[in-house]
């Protein structure tokens, strides 16, 4: 009896070789939009072999010599999973899931931890949304997020380019074969009633690390700076830290979060999930953000306050690597009074300035 050849495209492709003839197999992964192979190996019967690129690429498979499987998703099911909680990831990411379903005909299945913002959009009526723990048969499966291997962000097996070194929307389409193009078909909630009766402008001083954040003595100051001018500033912040001057609304659900913006004056975020939640709102965002060139977030209807007479944009630097479990991480100074240098030469009056200009007062 011959053995039999099974072939898989679970995250990664892979070919088993199963029965009982004593039999050598040469395997051979190939490009079939450049013709490279990107992976041989030569195996037995009851052995697998597998390619370690995740990412979206049109398989031909050879077995000694010949191609055995020609890669064609039209009308197939695919799965891709967004491996990452992330507010600011999953707004950047699941609309690039339409454009794959889109470009390549097939349909997908699509599972992240924050389905609810995308139910009843129009855009997404083709894509079946499932909660992660949810499993199905697949004729191929994808994963979006950000990877490391050994140590640092990877480069080769979950992406094609490090991560940290492109744009936050190009990570997931580097992964699904996409051009990268930033779009936005915003969230499902709707507005309710105006929160607060006077004119305000919500703010959101807090991020998941001490390099992507202003110090907070400095939105005091920029409060009352304002306050002056007839705005209060409105703290969204999900944390609880009182601040002067300011109005603070801690832990606030997503649609009460989504009511603040959508009444407010104008939104003065950092490079953080409620900055991406806003975007994805089609509001207008300030951005204090100096650890990161322009272009790495949202560009559509971002002003940007950066200083680049002083350290910047370490995150994109390839030579250093993001210690998630240290709050403080600054590759460049720790522990010196040049730590965190980007974001605190930015002074509370050069960001006055930027929002009077957008807000059209002096």
């Amino acid at each position: 009896m011959k053995n039999k050849i099974i072939i898989s495209f679970n995250y990664e492709p892979k070919v088993e070789i199963k029965g009982e003839e004593s039999k050598e197999y040469l395997i051979e992964f190939i490009n079939s939009k450049t013709n490279v192979t990107e992976h041989s190996t030569t195996i037995k019967n009851n052995m697998w072999a597998k390619c370690n690129k995740r990412w979206y690429i049109p398989w031909d498979i050879k077995i000694n010599g010949n191609i055995v499987y020609k890669w064609d998703i039209k009308n197939q099911n695919i799965k891709i999973n967004l491996d990452s909680r992330s507010i600011g990831d999953t707004l950047a990411w699941v609309p690039q899931v339409v454009e794959f379903a889109k470009k390549y005909e097939c349909n997908v299945t699509l599972s992240t931890f924050h389905n609810h913002f995308f139910q009843n959009i129009p855009e997404y009526k083709n894509i079946t949304f499932i909660n992660p723990e949810e499993y199905g048969e697949y004729y191929a499966c994808y994963k979006l997020g950000w990877f490391m291997t050994n140590g640092k962000w990877d480069e080769g097996n979950y992406h094609p380019t490090s991560p940290n070194t492109i744009p936050l929307i190009q990570s997931a389409t580097d992964i699904l074969g996409l051009p990268y193009k930033e779009i936005n078909y915003g969230v499902n909630i709707k507005p309710k009633k105006r929160p607060i009766k006077d004119k305000y402008i919500c703010i959101a001083p807090h991020s998941t690390a001490a390099l992507k954040e202003w110090p907070y003595h400095y939105w005091e100051e920029l409060a009352l700076m304002l306050n002056k001018k007839g705005y209060k500033l409105v703290d969204i912040s999900y944390e609880d830290r009182n601040k002067n001057n300011i109005i603070n609304m801690p832990k606030l659900n997503w649609t009460d979060t989504f009511n603040y913006l959508y009444h407010a004056e104008y939104f003065i975020g950092l490079g953080s999930g409620i900055s991406w939640f806003n975007w994805a709102m089609n509001k207008p965002t300030l951005m204090i953000n100096n650890f990161l060139p322009y272009g790495y977030e949202f560009t559509r209807g971002l002003t940007k306050v950066e200083d680049y007479s002083v350290c910047n944009n370490c995150w994109v630097d390839p030579r250093v690597q993001f210690d998630k479990g240290d709050w403080d991480w600054c590759p460049r100074h720790p522990n010196t009074n040049s730590q965190h240098i980007c974001h605190k030469n930015i002074k509370p009056n050069r960001v006055y300035k930027v929002i009077s200009k957008l807000l059209e007062f002096k």
